[in-house]
């Protein structure tokens, strides 16, 4: 039995991967009634009536609150945890080293998933402590595999995990939105625009999974005085790189401000 305290879109996007890998033993808890009985009646899972009541029927526990409420979650269930609970928690900023103080163990396990989760094209990180045996760290990996792609690593890692991949995906939609944009300013309707700028990114990606480097690529693409050499031009004038770094280092930034070790 995998217990989630928390039922929010993350939580729901996770539980549905979790039955479409043929997974089914799952309880959850919300503190929306509504939003318990429309997890219950659309996944036909077992809900709980606490936190608590999430902790004496499963053993892997999913902490999927938003970081402000992880406190009164935690002194809530304090009380019910044993040494057979692993904590899986989702909550961003928040370090394994502070759920640990919180709750009196130290079978925690932290991970950052991102919203592409939702179609199951998620990047989950991971960072598991070294007393976390194999066989229960097969287990979560399981878990976030069935949402998307899964990568480990060390926990210094996560404030910039949490700008690369959590914020990545806000970053990938401004950028679309301005080709889109551009593409009606310049005459074509927005539909088409959409369209023609999703299935250049969704190619583009493809041709770089397939091991085309980013240099190979553009050099596919540029011919000497053409119209892809006067766009790159453009962007290398008004210093998008750089912006780029900027924005992912200043959400590394933020993400240590936030975070509660």
């Amino acid at each position: 039995m995998i217990g989630f305290i928390g039922g929010g879109n993350m939580a729901e996007a996770i539980i549905s991967g979790l039955q479409k890998s043929g997974k089914r033993e799952i309880i959850v808890f919300d503190t929306n009634p509504g939003r318990l009985d429309y997890l219950k009646n659309r996944y036909n899972l077992k809900t709980a009536r606490s936190n608590s009541e999430v902790l004496s029927s499963a053993r892997t526990i999913v902490l999927a609150v938003k970081p402000q409420h992880i406190d009164n979650v935690l002194d809530e269930i304090k009380e019910a945890v044993s040494k057979e609970h692993l904590f899986v928690s989702i909550a961003a900023g928040i370090y394994i080293s502070y759920i640990t103080e919180k709750l009196g163990t130290e079978r925690v396990v932290r991970v950052m998933p991102n919203t592409p989760a939702l179609v199951r094209e998620g990047m989950s990180v991971l960072t598991f402590p070294e007393r976390i045996s194999k066989k229960e760290k097969a287990v979560v990996l399981k878990i976030f595999q069935s949402v998307g792609k899964v990568m480990e690593l060390s926990e210094e890692h996560m404030d910039t995990v949490t700008a690369l991949s959590g914020s990545g995906p806000a970053f990938f939609a401004h950028f679309i939105e301005s080709m889109v944009e551009a593409g009606v300013r310049m005459g074509i309707p927005y539909e088409d625009s959409l369209v023609l700028t999703l299935q250049t990114a969704i190619g583009t990606i493809r041709l770089l999974e397939s091991g085309k480097s980013t240099f190979e690529l553009k050099r596919m693409v540029t011919s000497p005085g053409g119209t892809t050499a006067e766009g790159l031009f453009v962007m290398d004038h008004g210093a998008l790189k750089a912006i780029v770094k900027d924005a992912i280092e200043a959400a590394t930034i933020k993400s240590i401000q936030l975070s509660r070790r």
